[in-house]
């Protein structure tokens, strides 16, 4: 999961500041590496700036640096290693091509073997590099066969191989000296948004990951890019957009209940509608299983801060049922507000440590109260043990825990880093709630289940639950050739 950012402008004004804000407000989805690219028409230069750390820290110095249009990444690591030279975008010198993504592209060996076998190789960890070298290629292959044709052709006909022949989940922005570029892959796992702002003569166009960094940037958001689809901008801001291959939708459900910012809006509605209705499902669900210890809670308590909207709403639905017996809403737990996103740390000892620093408990608004614990979802578990020893040690009674998000039972190979079962709470124990309940130290284990899931919160739609279906969607390998054919002169 990563942030990803392009602006380009019709009236040559700078974009780096457009740039900047829009991954400043897109840094929940990627706090440990930044990278910013702005193209120069005057000076006809390429200025790419990459650091380790929050968006806003690597940004900030650079000013008001020339440029109508560029890319900017904010990145979590779900693919190779860190450091900067693994952060985004990445930049072919040869094609004039500039990328960046969000995602996960699962045949990255395929692509480093047959490169080596025609004497290239990756000279990154990061597979956004994997993915530009497909597109370069094809792009060069393409204008051999063909020179004379316009370069948004040339381009849409590469992204169309690539929808073919790269496999995984991958939401892209991609430039060149010409135009800006954006392409979904073919379910359209990760979001990815496009907006406008300004009047004829000094418009700007903004293609993002979330509608939030297009709204704070003063953007109105225009449509959600299809998934299967490619669009080019040029500097006039003449737009085409062809849906090039488009297989049934499936978007990551988990972006509803964890990822995304809870002022963005995806498939159609606010981040926020979608963590209430799964709260409510959760209060629903408690309510049939398990009716005698909703008058027993004292506290319904958040951790912070994603599941906050679904845990007012559960608490508010067994409010209703108690026959006018208040049920307290309270929040002493509290997460460092510069503490990052523990899930995104990259080592387990990163993450222990984390949550051991972030997290504080109020002792005395918790002691010897039955408390019920409302959380995003359960996947390593280092948070949720952490902080059910820390309200122990404060003297709380009992304690219920549950989760708007099913129990995660498999790996995800479409842009999270839980590329092993051993990993998983849930995996480790066979998917036994009795089993991870006994090793959480709680009293009660409610996951919301699929099912309801699917029907009460999504409505019905389509998305992708693999983590917690077990049923991914996503190829390993190509069969075929991923690289074009070489040219034989």
């Amino acid at each position: 999961m990563c942030g990803i950012v392009g602006v380009i402008s019709e009236s040559g004004e700078p974009v780096v500041k457009d740039l900047a804000n829009g991954s400043h407000f897109l840094q929940h989805r990627g706090p440990a590496y930044a990278g910013l690219l702005v193209l120069d028409p005057v000076t006809r230069r390429v200025r790419l700036e990459k650091g380790e750390g929050l968006a806003d820290d690597i940004f900030k110095p650079l000013g008001a640096i020339p440029g109508d249009l560029g890319l900017a990444h904010t990145r979590y690591k779900t693919h190779g290693g860190g450091g900067v030279n693994n952060a985004q975008p990445f930049y072919d010198a040869f094609s004039g091509i500039a990328l960046a993504h969000n995602g996960h592209i699962t045949n990255v060996l395929q692509i480093a073997r047959e490169l080596q076998e025609r004497g290239q190789e990756l000279g990154a960890e990061c597979d956004a590099e994997a993915l530009l070298r497909v597109l370069a290629l094809w792009f060069c292959h393409f204008r051999e066969e063909d020179p004379g044709a316009a370069e948004r052709e040339l381009m849409f006909r590469a992204i169309a191989e690539v929808q073919e022949r790269v496999t995984g989940a991958f939401s892209t922005v991609a430039a060149t000296p010409n135009a800006l570029y954006a392409f979904r892959d073919a379910a359209g796992f990760r979001p990815m948004v496009r907006g406008s702002k300004g009047a004829a003569g000094r418009r700007k166009l903004m293609i993002a990951s979330e509608t939030i960094a297009l709204e704070q940037n003063g953007y109105d958001v225009d449509e959600e890019v299809p998934r299967g689809a490619a669009l080019c901008v040029d500097r006039g801001l003449e737009l085409e957009e062809r849906v090039l291959k488009q297989l049934s939708p499936h978007p990551c459900a988990f972006e509803l209940i964890y990822f995304a910012d809870v002022e963005s809006a995806m498939l159609g509605e606010n981040i926020r509608t979608y963590r209430w209705r799964a709260g409510r499902a959760l209060a629903l669900m408690v309510l049939d299983r398990a009716p005698e210890i909703v008058s027993e809670i004292d506290l319904v308590v958040p951790i912070p801060h994603s599941p906050i909207p679904g845990a007012e709403a559960f608490a508010q639905k067994l409010e209703k049922e108690l026959d006018g017996t208040a049920l307290q809403y309270a929040t002493p737990v509290s997460k460092y507000r510069y503490g990052g996103r523990i899930f995104m740390e990259e080592t387990q000892e990163e993450r222990d440590e984390a949550a051991m620093l972030d997290f504080r408990v109020d002792e005395k608004a918790v002691e010897g109260k039955d408390i019920f614990l409302v959380d995003d979802s359960i996947v390593r578990g280092t948070n949720a043990s952490r902080i059910v020893r820390a309200l122990r040690a404060a003297g709380a009674g009992r304690i219920f825990f549950g989760t708007l998000w099913p129990m995660v039972i498999d790996s995800c190979f479409q842009g999270i880093n839980t590329p092993t079962q051993a990993e998983l709470i849930g995996a480790r124990f066979n998917g036994d709630v009795e089993e991870v309940r006994r090793e959480l130290g709680v009293d009660a284990l409610f996951y919301l289940p699929v099912d309801r899931f699917q029907e009460l919160v999504l409505k019905g739609a389509g998305a992708c639950m693999a983590c917690a279906t077990g049923r991914r969607e996503v190829k390993f390998e190509y069969s075929g050739n991923v690289l074009p054919p070489l040219t034989r002169k």
